[in-house]
């Protein structure tokens, strides 16, 4: 009986941060509902491009501000972590093809730069090991991280982003 309130006492402020993140990450949608939906085209040749590259297997991490790392897009389903299939088409473009998420194309003209990083909010590797696509999404400039199967996978993405 004396060990009844105090794992009472435990439950309830559980389930009270539980509550807490969840209302955190509904208002964080709800902020950034301005942001205009990504491209969901299902296909590169629906932009008018071949396949270069992939598709390669990658862990998508997420999707994040420009130039803030640790700030969450999560409007349009785009803070969900979840298994991808990747592909870069011949012009430029990008297709990251979502398992149990939203998947999402990347059109060229939307491109700013690819390049590496240690990590952003939700996955922290280290040295180089996130692929990372800096797009424009309406008037917002976004960080798109993902974590490739195979570092020369990694390597050949990053190769190409000189290349349209």
């Amino acid at each position: 009986m004396d060990r009844l309130l105090p794992v009472l006492v435990l439950a309830v402020v559980f389930l009270a941060a539980l509550g807490l993140m969840v209302l955190g990450w509904r208002l964080r949608g709800r902020r950034q509902s301005g942001l205009p939906a990504p491209d969901r085209r299902s296909e590169l040749a629906d932009l008018g491009e071949e396949t270069e590259v992939g598709p390669v297997d990658a862990i998508y991490v997420d999707t994040v501000l420009a130039d803030r790392p640790l700030e969450r897009v999560v409007a349009h389903g785009l803070g969900a972590r979840s298994t991808a299939r990747v592909s870069r088409g011949d012009g430029g473009s990008w297709r990251i093809l979502r398992q149990g998420a939203p998947s999402l194309t990347i059109p060229a003209a939307a491109v700013l730069d690819v390049a590496s990083a240690p990590g952003m909010a939700g996955k922290f590797v280290g040295g180089d090991g996130l692929l990372v696509i800096r797009w424009r999404l309406g008037d917002q400039d976004l960080d798109t991280g993902l974590r490739l199967g195979a570092r020369a996978d990694h390597d050949l993405l990053l190769s190409r982003k000189e290349h349209p």
